[in-house]
Order: structure tokens, then C-alpha cells, then sequence
């Protein structure tokens, strides 16, 4: 009588001690992998101006050098409190200050405000239209040259960079073998400058005016066909005296141009340049043309005269 209840004791014990074998262990815990952030794209309409304002709040600087923007990815430069360049980038998903090589040499700083980016696809298309390349294409603001502040699309590998005015208009291209090439690369040539010693339009070429800068320098601004204005410093003393440059006219220089071609004097197709200045001081500029190996001299209306 004292066995059956030990077996079921011995029996109970048993199957306590298989159920708890087969009993499933507790679950070691598995990190689960944080999903990457999903890219952004930078051309779709608006996305690259928030990117760059709260890039700018990051930086908390608004003393802009430089701008850039890819389909992914946007930078910008400023000036830190001690006037030195720090840059804030969106990449891969993440925002932070990065790595920059970018020196302060005194060149012009920019309100963004001023420059419509607002469709960064809208302008890669045009770029690729004037250019022939949509490959890897970034959107600049930079001091380009002399202060001028201007707006671009550039792609890798190298085609021709594309210029935009701060609009977000193409720049304009300009055939200086024209009336209105003329007085578009005369306007841009001069900017804000009201005297000048020179002022030159090569037909091929493009326009260049020279005034003077520091003590014994001289100023050359020059517009080309497809590229804004640029600026450049040579060391050097000019004798030429100033003359007022709104007594520059291009219809003025057209009338000399057209009657030279009128006249069998300039073939269709031929090149030719004039040089404006008071070489002569004689209290007005003359206009210095060249026809090919033909030398015209006229007065500042394009009436010809004996030089």
C-alpha cells in the first residue's frame, strides 16, 4: 500500500522534470536594425531652401560664402564670429559641420534671399539644355569674381558651366556683332562705375572696360558671351584721362560698323573691334575702330574724322 503513492510521487517528479526541459527557453533579444533615413531630393520644389535655412540656423551665421547643392546632398559656408569659414552639410541623411579647405580672402558675402533656387530641378534641366551634360550636376553661389556674386550649375565630368541670373533666368548669351549685344556688354562691363579710362568691344571677344583701382592699379572688367562679368587687378599706371562712360553709345558704334559693311569695307562675317578713350586728351573720347587692317577713327556720335 506504501509503493503506489512513492510511484506517483517518483512519476509526478519525472514528467515535472521533462515538461520543464521541453518547456521553450526564453528568447534572446535581437537588435532589429534601425532602418536608413530616406534620401532626399534636392530637386524637387522648395526642399533645397528649407535645407539651406536650417542649415544656416545650424551654423547660426548669415554671412554666406558658399552654397552648394547636388540631387542629395546640400552645403553651405559662412563666417563663423571670427571671421573664419565653417561649413554645414546635409549628407547621407545626417546634418553636421564638416571638413573645409575654403580660405577668407575678402570675398563678397551674400543674403541667399537674393538668389531663387526654389526649383533646383528646374534649373538642371535648363543647365543640361545649354550645357549637353545632366551629369552630377551641382548648383554653386560663390563670389565668382570681384564681388560678383553669381549663380551656376556645373557637372562632373567638366562640361560648360551654366549661369544664372539671381532670378533664376539663364544667363543671357551675347553676339557683340550685334546692336544689342553691344549695350547688354557695355551695361554689364560697367556695373555701378560712372568713369572709366577705356572702353573696348571686340566683336569676337566680348567687352572690357579699365578704371582705376588702389594707387598704380588698374580695374579690368570684362563680359563675354557666355560668362558674367570678371574682374581683374594689374599693377600698372594708366596717362589715359577718365571720360564719363554714359557718353558711350552702341548705337553710336553699330552706325560706324553698319556703314562699313554697307560700304563692302567689313565683310558680313568679318570681325572687327573698336577702342573708346581720350588718348588724345582732347576733353572727349574718340572711337578707335579696326576693320581688319583698315583703321577708322570717328568722334563719339561715329562721325568719322581725321585722326
Amino acid at each position: 500500500m506504501t509503493t503506489r503513492p512513492r510511484r506517483l510521487l517518483v512519476l509526478s517528479w519525472l514528467c515535472g522534470m521533462l515538461l520543464t526541459g521541453c518547456a521553450p527557453a526564453d528568447p534572446t533579444p535581437v537588435d532589429t536594425p534601425t532602418p536608413s533615413p530616406t534620401a532626399k531630393d534636392f530637386t524637387v520644389p522648395d526642399a533645397a531652401v528649407a535645407m539651406v535655412e536650417r542649415l544656416l540656423s545650424e551654423a547660426d551665421s548669415q554671412q554666406v560664402l558658399t552654397v552648394d547643392i547636388t540631387a542629395e546632398t546640400v552645403e553651405v559656408t559662412v563666417l563663423d564670429s571670427d571671421h573664419k569659414p565653417v561649413a554645414w552639410a546635409y549628407r547621407d541623411g545626417e546634418i553636421g559641420q564638416v571638413p573645409t579647405d575654403q580660405q577668407y580672402v575678402d570675398q563678397a558675402t551674400f543674403d541667399v534671399s537674393r538668389f531663387n533656387f526654389s526649383d533646383v530641378g528646374a534649373l538642371f534641366r535648363a543647365a543640361a539644355g545649354q550645357s549637353g551634360s545632366a551629369e552630377n550636376q551641382t548648383l554653386t553661389i560663390v563670389d565668382y569674381s570681384g564681388g560678383n556674386v553669381t549663380m551656376s550649375v556645373s557637372t562632373v565630368p567638366e562640361s560648360r558651366t551654366v549661369f544664372f541670373t539671381p532670378s533664376g533666368a539663364l544667363l543671357p548669351i551675347l553676339n557683340f556683332d550685334t546692336e544689342g549685344g553691344i549695350t547688354q556688354g557695355i551695361t554689364d562691363a560697367l556695373g555701378s562705375r560712372l568713369t572709366v579710362y577705356s572702353i573696348t568691344v571686340d566683336s569676337g571677344q566680348g567687352v572690357w572696360v579699365d578704371y582705376p583701382g588702389e594707387p598704380d592699379t588698374v580695374v579690368r572688367r570684362t563680359r563675354t558671351s557666355k560668362v558674367p562679368v570678371t574682374t581683374n587687378v594689374t599693377a600698372r599706371s594708366v596717362s589715359l584721362p577718365l571720360f564719363l562712360a554714359a557718353r558711350v553709345s552702341a548705337a553710336s558704334i553699330w552706325k560706324v560698323v553698319d556703314a562699313a559693311r554697307g560700304a563692302g569695307e567689313l565683310p558680313e562675317e568679318g570681325g572687327w573691334s573698336v577702342v573708346i578713350d581720350d588718348r588724345r586728351n582732347l576733353g572727349a573720347p574718340r572711337m578707335y575702330f579696326s576693320f581688319g587692317t583698315r583703321v577708322v577713327t570717328t568722334d563719339i556720335e561715329g562721325n568719322e574724322v581725321i585722326s
